[in-house]
């Protein structure tokens, strides 16, 4: 008989990935500059490598994002522009004649820039080089290497902030409002933050009715000269005083900043406009001319006039979602408002709200919204990668194939209500077996725009405009969804599942305090009071005798109804520019707290737990790499009991399967496969087969952080990496013979030991509308060695890692 080694699907991506990570690795090496150059002109000299460097010191700027921002103020045409070829090779192709007044020209654009940011005395020299590079085929190549040193010297920092406007009602806002301003005292200066504040300005004016009031009206007078020094009736000590002010400028430069008010040429600017007469048209096409009215029927509800050529929307449900009421205060806020209603309410592919001048006792502004309905119903067929993430049932350390079909509906019942139809055909393939899961799924949700509370209680809910926050978009849904999933060699699982849930954003009215975090978090809320779930499992002689040697794989699989209710809240912060962003996430779950005071439910399939979870990103953007953090919790406790087959009654203390916590695979610890980590530092798991045996927690900790990079540009994919670094573990609540094992529970002063590390690298390939990711990860500290120096570097060579298959990114 011959033994070999077996090739699976799985091997032979590992050592293609070894072959081509070592491969872009290499080319990475001279990401900057080219190593071929084609279509030059032999007898002139070419840029070939032009760069900033940054000298002197920058507190209050990043250093790599002020570098970026520099270089790309040089002149475009001392810019090399690479093209990646055959993989390897970095080709710079008709590059341009260089020519040095390019050099003066690049040199003023980086000192405008530098002044936009508040260095007004910035030092910038520079250099350049031709270096001769022999070919005998094409002829010499004439390279020219540019360098621009840049010291930016001391940034200009705010003094004082005033208002000097003309106009007396516009003055007192700014002054009440002086609080709200962008700029500050002893903030750094930059030509944005005052831009920024005009729009501050404009914005409250246009939201108290300045309807013609525009930015042009506002300008920023900055002043840096002490001026006094110019008065002729100062005595000599006076002036000795201001000589030793201008020093101390010098040494700290400052900046006064006065908002002020160009003359007023019409006094329209200046006059409060009202909502006049407002006409809607609720089903135009975009063919209709809206003058020929004699087309349309016609009706006044609420105060506003109604034209319409068809019955497919009902009109009180239109005016009660325009809120804007004839002779109110002009808004630009509540304008805008309407416009975003309509858009994203979905019926209406497109949206127009024209405004027209009209003089009365007072100046009016007659509205025309023009609403194009969108198609009623569309049908989508997707072919998917998928990633399952969603619970138990649908996970797996396997590359995930699917069929989707969805039919939407965009206005049923009349009232701009969506609903969606979807069926799922999937299976998902795994490394001992090519497919190791199918699984199918049938789903229709509802979508109400609007909260369906009785009267009572929706005075609970949150309002549309409650202090600086408003909400800007409420919704009810309605969920029914059947599903069935057979998991090869352990069971076959139907499914059905029914929740009733509110859902709604809010959002600051407006930036006003760019260091205030709460100025600038955007958050949605889910409420489902009510979520139904039933999972009928149908064991498999494998799991059975799992279970007579894991006792609690026989409270875990089981038939298994929730009857819950779930508050989740997520919460994003973007700042910086677009530079950072936070992203926070927490969940709570409560099952049978009711509904288990019925005894036959409680000692039935009903589980009783409360389950909470919460997750913090934070993302940390560059021109060519970003860095990326995850932190995520969760803890349940479960307190129900349940009726065995011989008749006794047991608490339970795990968690349902499908509800359960677990770590390992593409999206969670990388240096093990799915549910193949923990449960904390016992190994009474690994008495089986670890590549059958299922493990999942009651609690789970894991914290990741990536650094990512850009490698190169293949036939217009973008080809990644990343460094990666994974820290947590699972824990629950595990007997042997009977006898509780403690490796298995969370106990703080054993965290240390509990905890697992996995670290490796990655290669992406980014198609822009989806990512294929390959991540290497090892396991650097092992909980199951936690006897042998904590677990640390066991067992570990060149071929011990784990590879890993995921779609997008990790987290």
């Amino acid at each position: 008989m011959t033994s070999g080694r077996q090739v699976t699907f799985f091997t032979i991506y590992k050592w293609s990935f070894y072959g081509l990570l070592c491969l872009l690795l290499a080319t990475s090496c001279s990401v900057n500059k080219a190593n071929r150059v084609k279509d030059y002109h032999s007898a002139k000299p070419f840029p070939y490598y032009t760069t900033v460097v940054l000298t002197g010191k920058t507190p209050d700027y990043d250093r790599s994002d002020l570098v970026t921002q520099l270089n790309d103020q040089v002149d475009d045409s001392l810019k090399t522009r690479l093209v990646t070829t055959w993989f390897i090779f970095r080709t710079l192709k008709k590059p341009p004649v260089f020519d040095s007044l390019n050099i003066g020209r690049s040199r003023r654009f980086l000192t405008a820039k530098l002044h936009s940011l508040g260095y007004f005395n910035p030092v910038i020299t520079d250099t350049f080089s031709i270096d001769t590079v022999h070919n005998k085929k094409r002829g010499d190549q004439q390279r020219v290497t540019t360098k621009f040193f840049v010291n930016p010297g001391k940034v200009m920092r705010l003094d004082s902030i005033g208002f000097a406007l003309e106009t007396p009602a516009l003055q007192a806002m700014a002054q009440r409002t002086a609080k709200e301003s962008l700029l500050k005292k002893g903030a750094a200066y930059s030509d944005q933050n005052v831009n920024s504040e005009l729009d501050r300005l404009l914005g409250m004016f246009r939201d108290s009715g300045y309807y013609r009031f525009s930015k042009e009206h506002l300008y920023a007078e900055r002043d840096t000269v002490v001026a006094a020094l110019i008065d002729p009736t100062l005595d000599p000590f006076e002036q000795l005083q201001l000589l030793d002010s201008l020093k101390k400028k010098r040494e700290n430069p400052t900046i006064n900043v006065t908002i002020r008010q160009r003359p007023v040429k019409d006094s329209a600017q200046i006059d409060k406009y009202y909502f006049g007469d407002l006409k809607v048209y609720t089903d135009l096409s975009l063919l209709t001319d809206t003058l020929e009215a004699a087309e349309f029927d016609s009706t006044t509800i609420q105060g506003y006039e109604f034209f319409y050529s068809s019955d497919r929307f009902k009109l009180p449900f239109i005016a009660s979602n325009i809120r804007l009421r004839p002779g109110s205060l002009y808004s630009q806020r509540r304008y805008y408002r309407v416009i975003n209603t309509f858009n994203q309410l979905g019926a209406w592919q497109n949206v127009d709200f024209s405004l027209q001048e009209r003089r009365d006792s007072v100046p009016l502004l007659d509205g025309v919204l023009r609403l194009y309905p969108a198609m009623k119903h569309s049908l989508n067929v997707d072919f998917e990668t998928s990633r399952n993430v969603s619970d138990f049932l649908t996970q797996g350390s396997y590359f995930g194939l699917g069929l989707n079909f969805r039919l939407l509906n965009r206005n049923a019942y009349r009232e701009a209500i969506q609903t969606s139809t979807n069926a799922r055909f999937g299976i998902e393939i795994g490394s001992s077996q090519l497919v190791q899961t199918l699984q199918a799924s049938l789903s229709h949700n509802i979508y109400f725009p609007k909260v369906i509370l009785p009267k009572f209680l929706l005075d609970w809910f949150p309002r549309k405009t409650d202090g600086n926050e408003r909400t800007i978009a409420r919704r009810t849904a309605l969920n029914l969804a059947a599903g069935y999933t057979d998991r090869r060699d352990f069971f076959r699982a139907p499914s059905v599942n029914t929740a009733w849930s509110y859902e709604w954003t809010r959002r600051r009215t407006r930036a006003s305090d760019p260091d205030n975090v709460a100025n600038r978090w955007t958050k949605s809320y889910t409420l489902t009071p009510f979520n139904f779930e039933y999972t009928n499992l149908h064991k498999t002689d494998s799991l059975i005798k799992l279970e007579q040697q894991i006792p609690a794989y026989r409270f875990a699989f089981n038939d298994g109804m929730i009857i819950s209710t779930i508050f989740s809240i997520t919460a994003g912060r973007q700042s910086d520019q677009d530079k950072r962003f936070t992203l926070m996430r927490a969940r709570i779950e409560e099952s049978g707290a009711l509904f288990g005071f019925i005894k036959n439910l409680e000692l039935g399939d009903l589980r009783r737990f409360v389950k909470i979870d919460g997750e913090i990103k934070h993302y940390i953007n560059r021109r060519r790499s970003s860095w990326a953090f995850r932190a995520f919790g969760g803890f349940s406790l479960i307190y129900g009991k349940t009726d065995t087959a011989d008749g006794k009654i047991v608490k339970e203390y795990n968690l349902p399967f499908f509800k359960a916590f677990f770590a390992g695979g593409p999206y969670s610890m990388r240096a093990w496969q799915v549910r193949r980590l923990g449960p904390g530092s016992s190994t009474i798991y690994d008495e089986y087969d670890s590549t059958k045996v299922d493990r999942f927690g009651n609690m789970q900790l894991e914290f990741n952080a990536e650094y990512r990079f850009n490698l190169t540009t293949i036939a217009g994919i973008k080809v990644n990496s990343a460094l990666f670094v994974d820290i947590g573990n699972i824990w629950s609540k595990e007997f042997r013979n009977g006898e509780p094992v403690p490796e298995a529970s969370f106990k703080l002063g054993r965290l240390y030991k509990d905890l697992a590390v996995g670290a490796g690298t990655s290669l992406r390939l980014d198609f822009e509308f989806f990512m294929i990711r390959l991540d290497w990860a090892y396991k650097i500290k092992n909980p199951h060695y936690a006897s042998m120096r904590d677990g640390w570097f066991q067992h570990i060579d060149l071929t011990s890692g784990q590879l890993q298959l995921g779609i997008g990114y990790p987290f």
